[in-house]
């Protein structure tokens, strides 16, 4: 009997799913567990039900972090065997060092394309999304409740008013975690582009709604020259952005009290420069719900001045953010839109530089041949501007930031069509050569679009020289815009990863963007 008692102590493990293991079995788990393990190199396993209840998960969700949110699932205990790192690095097709960084948040996930690509892979609920408005919306955190929605009231200059007054007005009592979180979600699609239409409407007096004080010349001017003084304050930082939104609260307060009146349709317009300064501002700290409220805000203020070109290029910044996010689609209906309410009041450099924006739309589609007829379009008009006639707003659309653009775009088009990249690295060498040098961060963006151009032709020793270049002046200018490209260029010099070269910047990139 003595056999049969070391036998049975011998076989006296259990799986994690709670079946016993044979005797003859060494791993640690069941037969039936360890062919299941198998099957999850290719991808996730199926999942209990309950699993996206349990509470591991819950401090992710509340945080609204991709990276959080993986980490979590690795380690829940419902799974029958631990996934590692290298494991779900191979189902989201990302290195395991990328995945690590992921986790413990040292690059946060702000990217739509990449959110919406994890959640797939990993099957998260449709309702526990936070970051996607085109699946059922997730209830925000009660700190960030009070953010008002822009697209819903009507778009009569009063409506407008009462608009930037509650969203700034909740803005500035806004705690940062709050703003973080909230930073991912936006509007896409339909629920985006069909509010826009209100654009296109008449506008309602404003004569019949207000009964206020008119805002006088010297009130009028004293508002001027603090938009102006807030446009050079372009570092975008917590301080700068609140001063923006603060000043915008007390001007929205202003206007919801004053009559039709001249010097009020003009404030108005200084609303619209004040809206989109704390968009771009927002955009680039990558709070991308915010950027959006107020790109929305300007283009609304825009329409109550009766100024359809500034309210053009807003739009335009907006189909920017859209590209950024990888919604190409949405990006080129809001140019198309901007181009169709200013048919007949935009003046040659806004048409080209909305031109510029549609054929964005077009290299991240890959459609070479109406890219390359966007672009023609840009450089007629460009070519027919008199500097003298165009807006005070348009002047950093100059021959440097026209060739600039076209020279990314020609980059974007190149992963489509590598024969487009000697082409792109032409335009932007161009951009450098014409740039003002004060224009620090524009100068950065170009080089970090040289050096990925560098990378579409097998040059990554180059390219590498080329980022260590502009490393030191990207410190200084804490753009979070910026750090985002440096990424990219990170994700698409991974290829070349075996190289000295490549490593030791990847590295210098890393340690510039965790500064």
């Amino acid at each position: 009997m003595e056999p049969i008692r070391l036998r049975q102590a011998s076989t006296g493990r259990t799986c994690p799913c709670g079946a016993r293991i044979a005797a003859d079995n060494s791993d640690r788990l069941c037969t039936a567990c360890r062919r299941g393990a198998r099957d999850e190199v290719f991808g996730p396993p199926p999942l209990p039900e309950g699993f996206w209840d349990h509470p591991v998960l819950a401090e992710a969700f509340a945080d609204q972090s991709m990276g959080g949110l993986i980490g979590a699932y690795r380690h829940h205990p419902q799974h029958p065997h631990r996934i590692t790192q290298d494991r779900m690095a191979g189902w989201l097709g990302i290195s395991q060092a990328q995945l690590s960084r992921y986790e413990n948040g040292e690059n946060p996930i702000d990217r739509i394309d990449k959110l919406r690509a994890f959640a797939e892979v990993l099957r998260v609920p449709p309702e526990r999304l936070w970051f996607d408005r085109t699946g059922p919306p997730r209830p925000r955190d009660p700190e960030g409740s009070t953010a008002q929605d822009v697209f819903t009231p009507s778009w009569d200059a009063l409506s407008t008013a009462r608009s930037v007054e509650e969203v700034t007005r909740s803005d500035l009592t806004l705690s940062r975690r709050a703003a973080l979180t909230a930073g991912a979600a936006v509007a896409v699609g339909p629920s985006l582009v069909e509010p826009m239409q209100h654009w296109l409407t008449p506008l309602q007096p404003l004569a019949k709604w207000a009964a206020g004080g008119v805002i006088s010349a010297d009130e009028l001017a004293a508002m001027r020259m603090v938009v102006d003084g807030l446009r050079g304050w372009s570092g975008g930082g917590g301080v700068a952005r609140k001063a923006v939104l603060g000043q915008l609260n007390e001007l929205a307060e202003r206007l919801r009290r004053a009559p039709d009146s001249p010097t009020t349709q003009q404030a108005f317009q200084l609303g619209a420069e004040l809206s989109k300064m704390a968009a771009s501002m927002s955009f680039d700290a990558g709070l991308h719900d915010s950027a959006q409220r107020y790109y929305v805000l300007a283009v609304r203020m825009a329409k109550a001045s009766r100024n359809e070109p500034f309210g053009a290029l807003c739009l335009a910044s907006m189909a920017r953010q859209m590209f950024d996010l990888g919604r190409a689609e949405d990006g080129l209906e809001l140019v198309q839109l901007g181009q169709y309410g200013t048919r007949r009041t935009a003046t040659p450099a806004l048409r080209a530089l909305l031109h510029t924006r549609e054929a964005w739309a077009y290299a991240l589609m890959g459609r070479v041949n109406e890219f390359h007829r966007a672009v023609g379009h840009a450089q007629e008009c460009f070519g027919a501007r008199d500097r003298s006639s165009e807006p005070n707003w348009m002047a950093s659309f100059d021959e440097a930031e026209m060739e600039g653009v076209i020279g990314a775009r020609l980059r974007d088009l190149a992963r489509h069509d590598p024969t487009q990249a000697p082409l792109a690295e032409r335009h932007i060498r161009r951009a450098l050569a014409l740039r003002d040098p004060s224009r620090a961060r524009s100068r950065v963006f170009d080089v970090i679009g040289l050096a990925r151009t560098r990378l579409a032709t097998g040059e990554p020793e180059a390219a590498c020289e080329l980022i260590q270049s502009v490393l030191p002046m990207v410190v200084r200018l804490r753009s979070g815009r910026v750090r985002r490209k440096l990424q990219d260029f990170v994700t698409e010099s991974a290829q070349y990863r075996q190289l000295h070269a490549v490593r030791e910047c990847q590295d210098a990139i890393r340690a510039v963007r965790t500064a």
